[in-house]
């Protein structure tokens, strides 16, 4: 805590709501979170309100603890009125459980009373599928949280001091709040008269990002980006990829003007400076889609004349323009990440990700060229329509980078990792259908590409048990709460709790052929949206047979 730097809120007696806001992972990996810092500033900023974060205990600090605490004051967390979790990835679901656990708080939400807080559970996943989590939270946010969190929060406070269920109902007319509690599930086959239906719960999105930016309220050195100041310059993407969820749940592509991110910049280094020094000396540009932020090349040329370092949260490689090539190298970056995605033209049409070999060449030499000295590539296997000759070109593709390095650097060239992970099918995307590759199937795959390679380059793959238990959890429902309650008992065993609970689990991870079928997350997207993804996928499918960009 003492090396925190920024907008830190300590204990604020005369507080007239207090939350508790948690993160369902260790302090190193939740401080790296933009989205949870910045709740937890909007949540401070509020009249009225204190906001204390907690985190999931490292494993020898758990050992020696009597039960978790807040982490400004050590208040019990059943001293909170709100206890709110922001989750970002479908692995941290069953740390939720566990926090809840260490808590002294009951897993499931028909199991609390008024001694408890209520427990929000907002976040990326809770609008992309919030049904595997339903059960557990006694209020839902379905969507950005900055649009929705004040309206609840007005609540909640007219409502102290009425009954749990009264505050609920009120609850569910607020636009993008969901109350699991009264909403039938879609395998329902008959809904009780006095039950509201999920039909459908809105997405809420802020239309300007500019009078809300979201951006660290806290630089510390002990995070996964050691004392880098993140700034997000826009929301969305305008790209769609098919395996991808960004562009379809934030339907329109939104940025921050260039000018109104310096002047948050400048004033947060100031602010958050100590003994006369500047808060920060690097800034890390979020977005999903940086190259296609109108204003990158000003920006950077902007950070650089303020002597910061400048580094990006991801890049499309084929649109790099010569402005932010220049600013990643005067910052000193090293290594520059190369996306294709998949190995073959033919099979990156197919997610839509259409850049060719010679686009993705051009680039990482322009970068090798201004001294970044490592190529990082990622890819995907098991990606639908993938055949051998797709895998092959994937192999050639990497050797292609190699040679490229060797001629652009000499007997000094740098180091090039291929970090090749299964495809995983999410909601709300044109593949939400598709099957996952048996992990057999995906290690078969990974064994060709390392053969291929050789020593030309390091390959390293996801841990597997940690993908499959993220396809698993993607695309659940309700069914899934026995089965992360059994993870829990189980110490993280997926396996053992599947078995435990008799879940099928090639079941899950299957095709689903039938497209109309009712699907969990079915009431925070409408039928003009299903049609979208289904013609999308048809597209997709067409591309089976061989692709090259002349012939496209």
């Amino acid at each position: 805590m003492a090396r925190e730097r920024g907008d830190v809120f300590r204990d604020r007696g005369g507080a007239g709501l207090r939350i508790a806001l948690a993160y369902p992972n260790v302090y190193h990996l939740a401080m790296s979170n933009l989205g949870f810092q910045s709740m937890y500033r909007y949540f401070n900023l509020m009249p009225g309100v204190a906001c204390e974060r907690v985190f999931l205990p490292d494993p020898e600090d758990e050992r020696e603890m009597g039960g978790l605490t807040s982490f400004e004051t050590g208040r019990p967390l059943s001293d909170f009125d709100l206890f709110a979790f922001s989750v970002s990835f479908e692995n941290d679901y069953v740390h939720v459980l566990k926090i809840l656990d260490l808590a002294r708080i009951p897993f499931l939400a028909r199991d609390r009373d008024e001694r408890h807080p209520l427990v929000l559970i907002g976040g990326a996943m809770t609008f992309i599928n919030p049904e595997p989590l339903a059960d557990f939270a006694d209020v839902m946010i379905i969507g950005e949280g900055e649009e929705t969190s004040d309206r609840y929060l007005d609540l909640f406070q007219q409502d102290r001091g009425r009954d749990r269920a009264s505050h609920l109902r009120a609850a569910a007319t607020i636009p993008g709040v969901y109350i699991p509690s009264l909403a039938a599930t879609y395998e329902a086959q008959e809904v009780p008269h006095d039950l509201l239906t999920p039909a459908p719960v809105e997405k809420q999105q802020r239309p300007d990002l500019a009078d809300h930016v979201a951006y660290s309220a806290i630089v510390t050195d002990r995070t996964a980006f050691s004392d880098l100041f993140l700034i997000e310059i826009s929301r969305g993407c305008p790209r769609h990829c098919r395996f991808c969820a960004v562009s379809y749940i934030y339907p329109k592509f939104r940025t921050v003007p260039a000018q109104r991110v310096l002047e948050v910049v400048r004033d947060c280094r100031v602010r958050y400076g100590r003994d006369g020094q500047p808060g920060f000396d690097r800034v890390g540009l979020v977005s999903s889609a940086v190259c296609d932020y109108q204003e990158t090349d000003a920006l950077c040329e902007g950070l650089l004349d303020m002597g910061l370092r400048v580094s990006v949260s991801s890049l499309r490689i084929d649109l790099l323009t010569d402005g932010l090539l220049n600013a990643l190298a005067r910052s000193g970056q090293e290594t520059m990440t190369v996306a294709p995605e998949a190995g073959s033209y033919r099979l990156r049409k197919a997610i839509k990700k259409t850049m060719t070999d010679e686009q993705i060449l051009d680039g990482a030499g322009r970068a090798l060229d201004r001294g970044i000295r490592n190529l990082k590539v990622y890819a995907m296997v098991g990606l639908p329509t993938e055949t051998e000759e797709d895998l092959q070109a994937l192999v050639d593709l990497t050797l292609k980078l190699r040679k490229l390095m060797q001629e652009r650097q000499g007997g000094r060239a740098g180091r090039l990792s291929l970090s090749v992970n299964p495809f995983i099918p999410k909601p709300l995307t044109p593949f939400q259908w598709c099957r996952m590759e048996p992990m057999q199937e995906i290690k078969r795959r990974v064994r060709f590409i390392e053969r291929g390679i050789g020593k030309h380059a390091e390959v390293g793959v996801e841990n597997y048990r940690s993908a499959y238990l993220e396809g698993i959890l993607s695309r659940g429902g309700r069914e899934m709460s026995d089965f992360l309650i059994a993870i829990h008992r189980c110490a993280g065993d997926w396996k053992r709790a599947a078995r435990e609970t008799g879940l099928d689990v090639d079941a899950c991870l299957a095709e689903q052929p039938d497209r109309m079928a009712a699907q969990p997350w079915d009431f925070i997207y409408h039928d003009g949206e299903r049609d979208k993804l289904d013609r999308e996928l048809n597209r997709a499918l067409k591309t089976s047979a061989p692709l090259t960009a002349e012939t496209t």
